[in-house]
Parts: C-alpha cells; sequence; structure tokens
C-alpha cells in the first residue's frame, strides 16, 4: 500500500558509489521527480566544480523539493549530502510537510569506489565529470558518515556496500 504522505528520497555516497543509476531506477518505478545538481548544472554548461554555483544550484533545488513536497509530489533528491548537518536539514524540512523520508547510504571501502569511479570515467553520462584518484582520496575525509542513531531518524534506510543492499524500514 503506498504512503499517503509524499516521499523524499536522499542519498549519501562519493562520486561514483552508484546514486544516480539508483536514483534513475527508482524515479522509473515510482513516478517521483528526480532532482540532480550536476544534471542541472550540466543543462547551462556550468562548470560542475564551480562551488558558489553549485551552492546557488543546490539551494533552488532544495526549494523547489521542498516546493513540490508541499503539493504532495514525491521527490528524489540525488545530491551526495556528505555532511551531517546538510542531511539534518534535509530530514527537518521533510519532517515539516510530513514527508516520509528513505535514505540510500553508500559505504564503500576505497578501492571499490575508485573501480566503479574507474568506470564510470570510462562511460561519461550527462551531469559526469571525470574524477582522478587523487580527487577521490581528498573527498574521503570530508565524508561524514551517518551514525546508527542518526540513521534511526529515518523512516526506511538503504544500506549498501561493496558487494550487497540491506533494507531496514524504522517503525516509530
Amino acid at each position: 500500500m503506498r504512503n499517503i504522505n509524499p516521499t523524499l528520497t536522499l542519498f549519501c555516497g562519493l562520486p561514483g558509489s552508484g546514486k544516480t543509476r539508483i536514483a534513475k531506477q527508482l524515479e522509473q518505478s515510482t513516478g517521483a521527480v528526480r532532482l540532480c545538481t550536476d544534471d542541472w548544472l550540466a543543462d547551462i554548461d556550468a562548470d560542475l566544480f564551480d562551488e558558489e554555483l553549485r551552492e546557488l544550484m543546490q539551494q533552488k533545488l532544495y526549494d523547489l523539493a521542498q516546493e513540490l513536497l508541499s503539493k504532495h509530489v514525491d521527490v528524489i533528491l540525488e545530491d551526495g549530502l556528505w555532511s551531517k548537518p546538510e542531511r539534518d536539514e534535509k530530514l527537518a524540512m521533510a519532517r515539516k510537510l510530513n514527508a516520509f523520508v528513505s535514505i540510500h547510504v553508500f559505504d564503500l571501502s576505497p578501492e571499490e569506489q575508485w573501480r566503479r569511479l574507474e568506470h564510470r570515467n570510462q562511460n561519461l553520462q550527462h551531469g559526469h565529470v571525470p574524477i582522478t584518484r587523487e580527487q577521490l582520496d581528498s573527498y574521503f575525509p570530508m565524508l561524514q558518515a551517518p551514525t546508527a542513531d542518526e540513521l534511526k531518524q529515518f523512516d526506511e534506510v538503504h544500506l549498501y556496500d561493496d558487494h550487497k543492499s540491506l533494507q531496514i524500514i524504522n517503525q516509530p
């Protein structure tokens, strides 16, 4: 049975972890609106590494997500959400709108992360840019992985490691 409240789907993971693949699958299977900062920046031929423009675009997309949720439209927010404050902000916004909140967390080893990123670098799609091993290595210290206590705040959690996925439904 479908949840009567709108659903916000979030992601936590580094580039190449599988966020886009899962987000596109969900978009197709659920009809939710997928909002992806990288895609929107690519649509206007912007530099995906322009941090000032990225922050502006993210804020516009977060505002759009909030508007869509307020109209009971399901939203897939395809950003990496590397920091706890980012995730807390999105969760608080969704809770104010009585949204069901799902999060997909990608906890990959550096070796698996690089293997996937190398594959992506060879098959670049719209909204993707090549990322070097050095860039990837610089991202790991910036990623604040969610704790078990943080994950308890979400209605649904999907965890991915190098080889498998696990779905957890949190019950009130």
